[in-house]
């Protein structure tokens, strides 16, 4: 896939979507080429606002703690990405979709970039920019969501299609916070 039809994936259902369609990469070369690399972004960006921002906010909980809440986010990430898959080709099912795990894997790996890729706000010690940025990556994700249910699902009508990407939505939203509080565990605790 072309790096310049990217940006086109959020608000076409067509370009960038086919070529993805195209390359026929499976769920395991996915998990290990697209899910692995981007799943690790979170977690280190964790690790390295752990102990810069969390130090200086939470003075009282330990480095290793941060280090610990990284790794189990990484596991959760991995283990969050095919069980949205599943999920979503659930979904699409039960409306008479005809998908199947390959291409609920595909939409569940590419929705979930912006997510990964919203956590280099950590970098920053600006709690409103940190925000502002995973806000941003959640409504990136969402339009993936809306224009891949069109694209890599094939759901051609427009009602059917706004049913499924809502509900894959509020099931990928409820995942994402389960995540960032498995993040915070040191905070919070």
């Amino acid at each position: 896939m072309s790096i310049p039809h990217i940006h086109k994936m959020f608000v076409s259902s067509h370009e960038g979507w086919d070529e993805l369609a195209r390359m026929h990469a499976t769920p395991l070369k996915l998990f290990f080429f697209l899910v692995v690399p981007f799943s690790l972004i979170p977690p280190l960006m964790l690790e390295y606002a752990g102990h810069h921002i969390g130090a200086i906010m939470f003075p009282d909980t330990a480095g290793q703690a941060w280090s610990m809440a990284a790794l189990f986010f990484l596991v959760a990430e991995l283990i969050t990405v095919p069980l949205m898959a599943r999920a979503i080709m659930s979904v699409a099912n039960s409306k008479g979709a005809a998908c199947n795990y390959h291409d609920a894997f595909t939409l569940a790996a590419v929705a979930a970039v912006p997510l990964w890729l919203s956590s280099l706000a950590l970098f920053s010690d600006q709690i409103a920019l940190i925000v502002a940025v995973v806000v941003l990556g959640v409504a990136a994700s969402v339009a993936l969501i809306f224009r891949g249910v069109e694209s890599i699902l094939k759901v051609e009508e427009d009602v059917v299609a706004f049913d499924i990407a809502y509900i894959v939505t509020g099931l990928g939203l409820i995942a994402w916070a389960v995540l960032v509080i498995l993040g915070l565990v040191p905070a919070l605790a």
